[in-house]
């Protein structure tokens, strides 16, 4: 009788690990094209701004939409620099020179890492993690003190 009740316990405990195994592999296949756009609403704290982004191979185009203050603003973000652009204004500086906790800088590493299949773990000393919708498409994204909300997806 203890025997049969040992054996039993011991097919449920295999029955219940290979079932969060299975949902762990999963998991871990959800991945970004190389090329891509979304909307981002990005907030930090009471830092609030939206932006429309562009993912290709050469790097990302970013226009802020919101706050009004910096609306219209143009940002090209390459693997070696930072472009932007207001107006008749321009800055062109390296990624070194970037502040590693600027909200955009972080969602854009993020994103680049899950372009890679990688929807959690750590960038630029600030945990990640990704939510996505039911067709794969990124839901929200969540670093630090700092969250995504994701719309409009199309590659």
């Amino acid at each position: 009788m203890k025997f049969t009740r040992l054996i039993n316990c011991a097919v449920c405990l295999t029955l219940a690990a290979s079932l969060f195994s299975c949902s762990k592999a999963e998991e871990s296949t959800i991945s970004l094209p190389e090329s891509f756009s979304l909307n981002a609403l990005i907030t930090d704290g009471d830092f609030e701004a939206s932006a429309k982004m562009k993912r290709s191979v050469g790097g990302w185009q970013i226009t802020i939409t919101a706050p009004e203050t910096i609306e219209g603003m143009k940002i090209s973000y390459t693997d070696i620099d930072c472009k932007i652009e207001l107006d008749e204004l321009s800055y062109t500086v390296s990624l070194d020179e970037l502040s590693n906790s600027s909200p955009l800088r972080l969602t854009v590493n993020a994103l680049d890492k899950c372009v890679k299949g990688k929807k959690e773990g750590e960038i630029l000393n600030e945990e990640y993690s990704f939510e996505f919708n039911e067709d794969g498409s990124p839901k929200a994204l969540e670093i630090g003190s700092i969250s995504a909300v994701f719309s409009e997806y199309t590659y």
